[in-house]
C-alpha cells in the first residue's frame, strides 16, 4: 500500500508538472521529480512545509501551486502587499517571490519589507526572475534572498532549490534554538529572555494589559554544590525547571537567568495573580526529593525565594530594566525575610536603593 501511495503521488506530481510547463507564461519546463528528503522536512506543527507563492500572473501562480501541492502546503498572493500580510499571518517556511510584479512593485522592495519585520525576517526567499544581470542578482542576495531561479527553468531545478533552501533554514533554526537554550535545563537562556521580555513589554504597553515578571531563586544552591557535589546541585536545578514547565501556561515564558536563578514572564497576569502561581511552585518544590549519585535520597529539602513585579495600566514601568529591578527588589526582600517565601513588589517598602541592588 505504501508503494502504491508513493506511485500515486509521483503520478500526480508528474501531471502537475506537465500542466505547469504547458500553462506557465514564464516558460518553466519539465516535470517534478522526487526531491531528496523533501518529505522529511516538517514545519513547526509537524506538517508538510508551507510555501507562499507571490506571483501576479494568475496562470503561473496556479501552475506553481498545483506543482508544489504534491509535496507542500501552498498559499498564493497576487501582489507584494498581500504577500507580506500573508507572510505575517501564516509564517510560511519559504517564499517564492517574483522579481518584477505587474502592479509596478519591485520584488526587492517586497523583500526589504519582509526583512524589516521580526515575524518574517528569517523566512527564506527565493526569487523567480528573468533577469540575468549579475549586479541585480548580487543585489537580491545582499538584501537577504537565499537563492534565485531563472525563467525559464525546469521544475526539477525549482524543486531542488526549494528543498535545499528548506534544509538550510531548518539547520539554521536548530542552531539558533541551541544558541538561545540553557544546556542543562532546556529552558530559554539569558539571551532569549532579554529578547522575549522586550517583545512582551512592548505588547503589554501597546494593548494595555498587565505583564508580570517572576524571579525565582533556588535557595542554598551553593551549599548543596559544596556539600553534595554539582551533580546533586544540577538535579535540584532540573527539579525546579521541570516544575516550572508543568505549571506555566502556553503563553508564558520561562528562562534560566543564572546559576540558581530563573525568570518567568506571565502576560495578562497581574502581580497578585502571578503570586498564586509562584506559591504553587514554592509549595510544590518542597515535596520534591532529590537523590544522590548512589540513588539514596539527599538529606535536604528544596525551597525557593520569589520576587514579583508587574507592568500594568495601574502600575506602568518606564522600561524593562525598571521592571526587572522591581522584581529583583522583591526577591531581595524575600531572602532578607528568611527565604522560602513569595514577595510582591509594592506589598511593603521595597524601593530603597539597597533593596534594588542585584544580589
Amino acid at each position: 500500500m505504501e508503494d502504491m501511495g508513493r506511485a500515486a503521488e509521483e503520478e500526480r506530481a508528474g501531471e502537475a508538472s506537465e500542466r505547469f510547463a504547458r500553462d506557465s507564461h514564464s516558460g518553466f519546463q519539465g516535470q517534478a521529480q522526487e526531491a531528496e528528503q523533501s518529505m522529511r522536512q516538517r514545519d513547526r506543527h509537524g506538517e508538510r512545509p508551507l510555501i507562499l507563492v507571490v506571483e501576479d500572473d494568475a496562470g503561473t501562480r496556479d501552475s506553481l501551486t498545483e506543482l508544489l501541492s504534491a509535496r507542500y502546503h501552498v498559499l498564493g498572493a497576487s501582489d507584494g502587499q498581500s504577500g507580506v500580510e500573508l507572510a505575517r499571518e501564516r509564517h510560511p517556511d519559504l517564499i517564492l517571490l517574483d522579481r518584477f510584479l505587474e502592479s509596478g512593485e519591485d520584488g526587492l522592495a517586497v523583500l526589504e519589507s519582509l526583512q524589516h519585520d521580526r515575524a518574517t525576517e528569517s523566512v527564506p526567499v527565493i526569487f523567480l526572475t528573468g533577469d540575468s544581470d549579475e549586479a541585480t542578482l548580487e543585489r537580491c542576495l545582499e538584501l537577504g534572498a537565499v537563492d534565485f531561479v531563472h525563467k525559464p527553468a525546469s521544475a526539477r531545478e525549482l524543486m531542488a532549490r526549494i528543498n535545499r533552501a528548506l534544509r538550510q533554514s531548518e539547520q539554521q533554526q536548530r542552531l539558533q534554538a541551541m544558541a538561545q537554550t540553557d544546556a542543562l535545563t532546556g529552558l530559554a537562556n539569558f539571551r532569549a529572555l532579554s529578547m522575549r521580555l522586550d517583545e512582551e513589554f512592548k505588547r503589554s504597553s501597546r494593548y494595555d494589559y498587565p505583564l508580570s515578571v517572576v524571579v525565582i531563586d533556588l535557595d542554598h544552591l551553593k551549599a548543596i554544590n559544596d556539600g553534595m557535589g554539582h551533580e546533586v546541585g544540577n538535579r535540584a536545578i532540573l527539579a525546579l525547571a521541570n516544575l516550572l514547565r508543568t505549571n506555566l501556561r502556553e503563553v508564558d515564558f520561562a528562562a534560566r537567568f543564572g546559576g540558581d536563578e530563573f525568570v518567568a514572564l506571565l502576560p495578562h497576569q497581574t502581580a497578585a495573580e502571578a503570586a498564586v502561581l509562584a506559591e504553587r511552585i514554592r509549595t510544590g518544590l518542597r515535596t520534591v526529593k532529590v537523590t544522590r549519585s548512589d540513588g539514596r535520597p539527599a538529606p535536604f529539602g528544596l525551597s525557593v525565594s520569589v520576587g514579583i513585579a508587574d507592568h500594568s495600566p495601574a502600575q506602568p514601568r518606564a522600561c524593562t530594566d525598571e521592571l526587572l529591578r522591581a522584581a529583583d527588589a522583591a526577591l531581595y526582600e524575600a531572602k532578607r525575610e528568611g527565604r522560602d517565601r513569595v514577595v510582591v513588589y509594592g506589598a511593603s517598602d521595597l524601593a530603597s536603593p539597597k533593596a534594588a541592588q542585584r544580589h
